[in-house]
């Protein structure tokens, strides 16, 4: 009995030891796999924190690089978030805008120009109050990409050397200077100050002109309506769909649609967007070369094919072209509704103009492209467009100004791309417009032979460009960037000594020649004068008085304090001279640029 106890003991015993080994086993694998997950855990949040700590890095490095760039410079005393996000936002009512706060610097190899867009979502310096003050008389300029202002698209934007077109050179601030200048408009409008908003936005076509107006733009009573459109249309109407609808159809919905899908895609799409409007990093690729955060990609989803169209496909661009004709009519049926006056323009295209082609408009012609849209000849189908816009236009007792033929006589260069225009001609353009303004809702007496009384080649010409600079009556060799057309880092220093017995600065042109409008860049704000003023004189003895100013108001749109004068009507001048007066006679002069236009 006693061995079997023993036996049964040492059982229990050896059992009670398995037992133990099984428990203390059974403990100790929870225990590793704790240590398992505790260590990838680990891992995985040190490989989290060198991630986002060097994405930090590159934030910080990308905020630095921004701040210190010319972009800074522009957001000086302003948010620097703005710079982070993209230069469009998604406006449900009309497809898109600008974004506001939204700053670019232009020309960052040509003097740094200024493109700021206000509160209300338009390019301007200034705010527009929906409250018109009394003594303004408002117009608001619609259209797409040439009404805002914008150089040559890729792939030209290489070929035209990145030409970009800065705000004193937008068809709309053209358009305000020339009618703030002219005595009778002033006279006609009870001496108020004309105001002209820039309310173009890229890529919009006509139905995004209407829609705007309808949920946005009439809400700042407009007393006129210009619109300059037409272009972008082709891109819109060249699409052979049976379903097709113009107000889901124009540029930018695609993506628009894309963002807001709530699939895979749409993630994908929403999150590149938000990396591009929140990080300063995103924001740094996008102006490595000195331009603002692009717009949303365009995808307008429809490539050039190699077959011609077939008559079915010709009938769908008829009906397509035909709702854009329509909505024209209603756009314009509603300003009058307003009671607001509407001049409506068609702008000119590249394919379509018969001018003689510039050296550098063969090299854009063979780069652009824009032979075929989709399956469609792109200078047929605005023909077409143009064509029935008129028709549908004089149905609808509304007169359509056409400037798809004003640059046929014109040798100069006047395209950057397909449509987009160089400064000389958004001045033809903006001058032509203002004649339209004058004879259409002013009632004013214009010339029988239209606005221009000289060959159009002449209005693009920078007379300064090839003057003699004449300091005390002799020729300077130094500082003569000041002619180069564009305000730059060299700067024109006459101290009080060197001017002599004759005080100023004088442009001799070597010829005479008719000259209206004036841009003068300092060299800094210390470098202004509180007052000044230019004379002209065409034999360098008989001098008169051009422009006198005093408390000088500069303009932001340069890096640079500028000033810019157009003067009422042209004044024969082979010589312009300008000289500080009043207490800062006889001071040193700095000056970046000086130009003169006809």
């Amino acid at each position: 009995m006693a061995e079997i106890d023993k036996d049964r003991v040492s059982q229990a015993e050896s059992t009670g030891s398995a037992s133990k080994e099984a428990a203390a086993r059974g403990t100790a694998a929870p225990r590793k796999s704790l240590r398992r997950f505790l260590f990838a855990a680990l891992y995985i949040l040190f490989l989290a924190t060198v991630l986002l700590g060097t994405f930090a890095a590159l934030e910080y490095y990308a905020y630095l690089k921004i701040k210190n760039s010319p972009i800074g410079q522009a957001y000086k005393g302003r948010s620097l978030d703005y710079a982070r996000m993209s230069s469009q936002k998604v406006a449900a009512q009309f497809g898109y805008e600008p974004t506001p706060g939204f700053c670019a610097v232009r020309n960052t190899r040509l003097g740094n120009s200024y493109e700021y867009i206000n509160d209300e979502s338009f390019k301007d310096f200034e705010e527009v109050p929906l409250d018109k003050p009394a003594d303004e008389f408002r117009i608001i300029v619609t259209g797409g990409s040439v009404v805002y202002g914008r150089g040559p698209v890729p792939p030209v934007d290489v070929v035209a050397d990145f030409y970009e077109v800065t705000f004193r050179w937008t068809i709309p601030h053209i358009m305000e200077m020339l009618l703030n200048a002219d005595p009778a408009v002033r006279a006609k409008i009870g001496n108020k100050k004309v105001r002209v908003i820039n309310a173009g936005v890229p890529g919009h076509v006509i139905q995004n002109d209407f829609t705007r107006y309808l949920a946005k733009l009439r809400l700042f009573k407009p007393d006129l309506v210009v619109s300059l459109d037409g272009a972008n249309e082709v891109h819109t109407v060249a699409r052979p769909l049976k379903d097709w609808n113009y107000f889901t159809e124009g540029p930018y919905w695609e993506v628009v649609r894309d963002v807001m899908d709530l699939g895979k895609r749409g993630f994908v799409n929403y999150l590149t967007l938000w990396l591009k409007r929140n990080t300063y990093f995103f924001a740094w690729l996008s102006i490595r070369h000195g331009e603002g955060a692009g717009i949303l990609d365009e995808n307008r989803g429809f490539a050039s094919h190699p077959q011609d169209p077939t008559p079915e496909m010709i009938e769908f661009r008829k009906r397509n072209i035909d709702q854009v004709a329509d909505v024209e009519a209603f756009y314009h049926k509603v300003l009058e509704t307003d009671g607001v006056p509407h001049v409506f323009a068609l702008q000119p295209m590249l394919r379509n103009c018969k001018k003689k082609r510039s050296p550098m408009e063969l090299k854009i012609e063979a780069a652009t492209g824009m032979q075929k849209i989709g399956f469609y000849d792109a200078a047929e189908t605005y023909d077409v467009l143009v064509d029935r816009v008129k028709k549908r236009g004089a149905e609808a007792g509304i007169e359509i100004v056409d400037l798809t033929d004003i640059f046929h006589p014109v040798t100069e260069w006047v395209w950057t791309d397909w449509c987009h225009l160089t400064n000389g001609a958004n001045y033809i353009i903006a001058r032509q417009l203002v004649y339209e303004i004058k004879k259409r809702c002013f009632n004013l007496p214009v010339p029988p032979n239209g606005p221009f009384d000289a060959p159009l080649d002449s209005y693009f010409q920078d007379y300064a460009k090839k003057s003699k600079v004449l300091v005390d009556g002799k020729a300077t060799d130094s500082g003569l960037h000041i002619l180069k057309g564009y305000p730059g880092q060299e700067v024109l220093d006459v101290s009080s000594e060197q001017q002599g017995q004759q005080p100023g600065v004088v442009l001799d042109m070597g010829a005479v020649a008719p000259v209206s409008r004036l841009r003068i860049v300092w060299a800094d704000e210390k470098s202004v004068p509180g007052e000044w003023r230019a004379d002209f004189s065409e034999d360098g003895k008989d001098w008169k008085t051009w422009l006198k100013q005093s408390e000088t108001k500069t303009d932001p749109y340069d890096q640079w304090p500028g000033l810019e004068y157009y003067a009422a009507s042209e004044s024969p001048a082979r010589y312009v001279r300008y000289e500080p007066t009043g207490g800062d006679k006889g001071k040193p002069i700095r000056l970046r640029q000086i130009s003169l236009f006809r």
